[in-house]
């Protein structure tokens, strides 16, 4: 592997692009070199691949990965793997999703692609080509799918042919339904069209049971993908779908609890409950909210024991930042005090922000709206309409629950999306 060439896109479009050289071990002829239409010169300066890897690395973590083929994957896998990294496979090929979409008519190049989709762009370099496959794979799900190829036995009916063939390729939810009008199955897509037609494409025994199984299929638009999960998420957990296996059942996250105990000392506990009763930050796991104590009773200089970090009778094992409340020698009112403050802090890292998303249509906006760390649900409000205090935004929101799933969902989200930030309004910036 000479070169890579990565752009990362979001909903807005492309936000980074990078080209990487790669000093070939053992070197390479300057005439090969040459013969390929790489130009030596660009060598000179080049790092070998283990130096580079990291921020390659950085650039595709937690990300959808398109290649062009999959000799291009299986390459760039092989190059991770000889210097012991396991990176995963693609999210996408262009080659299968091209021959998806023209039914094999025509075989696939990237420059057979390119000239199918009638887009001009002429392609001089690694990085250019990548541009390329980014503006391929965008054109590829706005082509007309090809007919359905129904794989389960004995077919299905021309009501649910007919409206397979006519659901949107936009983001959303979808429904099946069987024949008692029973949801047994919810799921979210990108494109709602190419995400169904694949369930009843698929030769896999569980979607052949599930398509036999289903008479109708309804759907709701969201206008983005992150919309889709947290409104999949709801549907899941409020319907209990047959065939959803995950997300059906609720998890009680852990929390960070205070309580004044028989000496009057305020202790801080990691506890495992139902977040519906509860405005505290809320953690995936005991590891997690371990953590979390471990930071404040550092910050604050508070005792492992009585910040729920250590189960013991005797004084705690932390000399150097417990300041004696476990043998007697804090006084308790600065120890409480101490303890509130921490409480206060993890408070104020709780922030309150609105996300702006896509809507359904070009003359809307979509929002997530978020307080003090709790999701309370999404909206859509028409894209000219000023946002200048809460009441503007408050009466477009619909609420939703806050759970394990939609925390984890939200935060995945901002792991994923590096320009997020520019489509974050902070609620403390409106007026009240």
């Amino acid at each position: 592997m000479l070169q890579v060439a990565i752009i990362n896109t979001d909903e807005d479009g492309i936000y980074s692009k990078q080209e990487y050289f790669i000093k070939p071990v053992p070197r390479i002829p300057k005439r090969e070199l040459v013969a390929l239409g790489i130009n030596p010169n660009a060598f000179r300066a080049a790092s070998v691949f283990c130096d580079v890897a990291p921020s390659i690395i950085e650039k595709i973590e937690e990300t959808q990965t398109v290649f062009s083929d999959k000799f291009s994957e299986r390459l760039f896998v092989k190059t991770f793997k000889e210097i012991g990294y396991p990176m995963g496979n693609a999210t996408h090929i262009l080659d299968k999703l091209f021959k998806q979409a023209v039914g094999g008519k025509i075989p696939y190049t990237l420059k057979n692609a390119q000239k199918a989709l009638g887009i001009t762009m002429k392609v001089s370099s690694t990085l250019e080509k990548c541009e390329l496959i980014q503006k391929v794979f965008e054109n590829i799900t706005k082509v007309d799918p090809s007919p359905l190829d129904v794989k389960v036995a004995g077919g299905i009916n021309k009501t649910l042919h007919s409206t397979i063939i006519h659901l949107p390729n936009t983001p959303g939810v979808y429904f099946f339904r069987n024949a008692k009008e029973e949801v047994i199955y919810v799921g979210k897509a990108i494109n709602i069209s190419k995400r169904v037609r694949s369930h009843f494409s698929s030769n896999a025994t569980f979607e052949r049971t599930l398509c036999s199984q289903t008479t109708a299929v309804d759907y709701e638009e969201t206008g983005s993908e992150l919309i889709s999960l947290l409104l999949e998420s709801h549907y899941i957990g409020l319907l209990t779908p047959e065939y959803n296996t995950q997300q059906k059942e609720l998890l009680e996250p852990y929390i960070i609890t205070s309580k004044l105990d028989s000496k009057g000392v305020l202790r801080l506990q990691p506890s495992q409950k139902n977040y519906a009763d509860s405005e505290n930050e809320f953690y995936y796991n005991r590891d997690s909210v371990i953590l979390k104590l471990i930071e404040v009773q550092r910050k604050f200089k508070l005792c492992k024991r009585y910040a729920g970090i250590e189960r013991s009778k005797a004084s705690c094992s932390d000399p150097i930042f417990c300041e004696g409340i476990c043998r007697g020698a804090e006084d308790k009112n600065n120890y409480n005090k101490k303890v509130r403050d921490a409480l206060s802090y993890v408070d104020k890292q709780r922030p309150s922000y609105i996300i702006k998303l896509k809507g359904r249509h070009k003359n809307e906006m979509g929002f997530v709206m978020v307080k003090h760390g709790i999701y309370c649900g999404f909206g859509y409000i028409d894209s000219d309409t000023p946002i200048n205090t809460n009441n503007d935004i408050a009466g477009f929101l619909k609420n939703y629950s806050h759970n394990y799933f939609t925390s984890r969902i939200i935060d995945q989200f901002h792991k994923t999306n590096k320009r997020s930030a520019e489509n974050i309004i902070k609620l403390s910036s409106l007026q009240d």
